[in-house]
């Protein structure tokens, strides 16, 4: 049960959910709480957060719930002596919040964490790595066949976002690590409507799914058709679709550290097959070496690209969730805000 509980912390802090879990040889005292650090800063100007909290006790509540961690006092340090704080979130408890920073080339970065209970934690100093522009963003649709939980072969199509990647500029070669996300459009339509509003949708597209990319894997300096995301192509682009790509170049540590994460997740082999081991990140008790916390605390350079699309540019048709539905709309058609992650305030970046 121990090493079950701290694969599921170690998963949930990283891509959040997950679905299969194998048993992994951890050592964890079942006693002991373990700190589970999420943050990270890139060479964007901007806000960064990080995220403080708690294992719970085994037996005690939840087993797989985060107690977050409020209190504690947070800061950014760079190894030229530069104190960078960050403020707890009053309506965010655990959440700590830098304004307005923006990592510079030639530094060394770390986090620095003294909890209400006095245990100090610091990250391992990371510098900056050199970026790596996104050149192109495309897609393809195909279809794929599979079989259900019961059995049943179920045939979909699915959407993959492809990139093109230059790294002819960069100092070394990149790892990179991917991450997106996107938004999609609900236009309410019912029956008698007399102002049917519309909605703007959150997605996560990246759950269960780590991408990287090891740049001395290939010849030359580019990056060709590279799959980065994969979701199912349905409603959500039959009006308008944004994705939100970001490609982060990262260090050669925090490659490893999500290339072990990754082994972790896929685990797909029998029971007689080695186990992967103990995923460790780069976040430390300064004064007990033992006591490591979950998480990693990532410096990185980032090449952001926003890209919208719809079916009309796919030339694959799929019907927006609620036309054509006259008598009993879907879940969401006549009140858009039901739908999680929704919000009727248009993006100010958003097209149509």
């Amino acid at each position: 049960m121990k090493k079950i509980l701290y694969a599921l912390i170690l998963l949930t802090f990283s891509v959040s959910i997950w679905s299969c879990i194998d048993e992994i040889a951890l050592n964890v005292d079942t006693e002991q709480r373990t700190l589970v650090v999420d943050g990270f800063v890139t060479d964007s100007l901007g806000n960064f957060q990080v995220k403080l909290s708690q294992s719970s006790v085994i037996g005690i509540g939840n087993d797989n719930i985060l107690d977050p961690v409020p209190g504690a006092t947070v800061q950014l340090l760079d190894t030229d002596g530069g104190s960078y704080p960050y403020l707890e979130l009053e309506e965010q408890p655990g959440v700590y919040e830098l304004a307005d920073f923006k990592a510079l080339r030639g530094k060394a970065y770390f986090i620095d964490v003294i909890l209400p209970d006095g245990n100090h934690y610091q990250s391992k100093p990371a510098t900056l790595r050199s970026s790596s522009k996104i050149d192109n963003i495309s897609y393809e649709v195909t279809e794929e066949t599979y079989r259900n939980n019961v059995g049943d072969l179920i045939t979909e199509n699915r959407i993959l976002t492809k990139i093109a990647s230059d790294f002819s500029n960069a100092a070394e070669r990149p790892f990179l690590r991917w991450r997106v996300s996107g938004q999609y459009q609900l236009q309410e339509q019912y029956r008698g409507a007399l102002n049917p509003q519309r909605c703007y949708v959150n997605v996560n597209l990246d759950i269960n799914d780590i991408r990287l990319f090891d740049a001395s894997q290939v010849n030359g300096d580019a990056l060709f058709e590279q799959v980065i995301s994969e979701t199912t192509y349905d409603f959500r682009f039959g009006d308008q679709f944004c994705y939100h790509i970001s490609q982060y170049s990262i260090s050669e540590d925090e490659f490893n550290y999500w290339s072990n994460i990754k082994e972790v997740i896929d685990i797909d082999g029998s029971l007689f097959d080695p186990p992967p081991g103990t995923v460790i990140g780069n976040i430390v008790n300064v004064d007990n070496v033992n006591d490591v916390a979950v998480g990693y605390f990532s410096v990185a350079s980032v090449s952001f690209v926003r890209n919208f699309i719809n079916s009309n540019e796919l030339d694959v048709f799929v019907r927006p969730k609620c036309a054509g539905f006259f008598f009993t709309p879907p879940f969401g058609c006549m009140n858009c805000l039901e739908v999680n992650s929704s919000t009727r305030e248009k993006p100010e970046y958003w097209e149509f």
